[in-house]
């Protein structure tokens, strides 16, 4: 595999040369994009894309990394169908599943050209914070892939339930959890420590705010877990010193301009892939040391299956867009990230909300064992 960019093994991903010398098959079309790209043999066979898949509003006079990057930050999100306030709320009976799995199925009823969805959003009910939580497709999967790595690779040390034989474990670390006496309305705020795709680079450290953390079923009137999902929001860990600990740059900036007095349109908190591994990491620890589903049960993220997992490895490691920006002679290259949350959406309305974006373990097996 191609070094890319220092990463670590588990990341390395083929570059356009390797992919070139694979079994080569051209896509000329959206219509089928979805089909020819899952029947491709992962070890075998690459498809090389001739048509266009940013939408010609952020390809105006710009150029095609430019209209991409414009697309993933500005391109459509299926707005889920969330209730508008507190009460309404408490008296549903809705997880948030059932809220995505409503709105992905009306991508089944559209034609794969007119998919061009990066993502999804929803809102808070609570408090003055109404900021739009985005999420785009390609994070939730690549922030799973960084997950499974976690479980396999990443070590960390944690003293035992008795608080004091120190034990090593692999995975992400969470900290900070607090009394869940204090937090059945608002949740409880934990920092978690995410591995870095890079070669000896440090984690990331960063905290997670309104972690549905109380054991709180979904009963009518008192639908507490539902409500602190909706405003699940990372922020910045400061120690003593005011020194900021390690997030990516554009994440700093991100979570810091979202706070700002701007405008409401430019206000959005969009979830990384370390957001989506943090949320995984405590999913385990809630699982595993104290018996509670509450994380996973109100889960914001569409998990994805071992079917989206294997698609989306193969738009990483098979599959090349033709781009006439390129000024070498084979202009083509790998796909950019709104390129691959679009296809993403395409092929959660052709293989359906279950098969490809709700994680089944019995089915699908543990993330750890994913093959990446």
């Amino acid at each position: 595999m191609f070094f890319m960019e220092n990463r670590k093994q588990f990341f390395q991903e083929r570059n356009p040369s390797e992919i070139k010398k694979l079994n080569i098959h051209y896509g000329y079309t959206n219509r089928d994009l979805i089909q020819r790209i899952d029947e491709l043999d992962p070890d075998e066979d690459a498809l090389e894309i001739r048509t266009l898949i940013i939408p010609q509003k952020f390809r105006m006079k710009n150029s095609s990394s430019e209209a991409s990057r414009k697309c993933y930050k500005h391109g459509s999100l299926i707005i889920l169908p969330q209730p508008s306030g507190l009460e309404e709320c408490y008296k549903s009976s809705y997880i948030p599943l059932n809220f995505r799995a409503e709105a992905f199925a009306n991508l089944s009823r559209m034609k794969q050209i007119d998919i061009n969805y990066v993502g999804y959003s929803f809102r808070p009910v609570f408090g003055r914070d109404r900021i739009k939580r985005v999420v785009p497709f390609v994070n939730v999967v690549e922030g799973t892939r960084i997950f499974s790595y976690a479980e396999n690779y990443s070590k960390f040390r944690q003293k035992d339930k008795f608080n004091k034989i120190v034990v090593e474990k692999k995975g992400i670390r969470v900290d900070a959890y607090p009394d869940a006496n204090r937090v059945l309305k608002e949740g409880a705020s934990v920092v978690v420590h995410v591995p870095s795709r890079t070669e000896k680079k440090q984690k990331y450290v960063f905290g997670l705010n309104h972690i549905p953390y109380v054991p709180n079923p979904p009963i009518e009137g008192n639908n507490y877990g539902l409500s602190v999902s909706l405003a699940l929001s990372p922020f910045l860990v400061v120690d003593e010193e005011n020194f900021v600990e390690s997030r990516t740059v554009h994440d700093k900036y991100d979570i810091r301009y979202t706070s700002s007095n701007s405008s409401e349109t430019s206000k959005v908190i969009r979830f990384t892939p370390q957001d989506v591994a943090g949320y995984l990491g405590v999913i385990k620890r809630q699982l595993h040391e104290e018996d509670n589903i509450t994380a996973l049960t109100f889960n914001p993220f569409s998990l994805p299956s071992k079917h989206q997992a294997e698609f989306y490895i193969k738009l990483c490691n098979n599959v090349l867009i033709y781009d006439s920006d390129l000024s070498d002679k084979n202009k083509l290259r790998k796909l950019h990230l709104a390129e691959k949350s679009i296809l993403l959406a395409r092929a959660i309305g052709f293989f359906g909300h279950d098969n490809f974006s709700f994680w089944n373990p019995v089915r699908d097996g543990i993330y750890k064992n994913f093959e990446w």
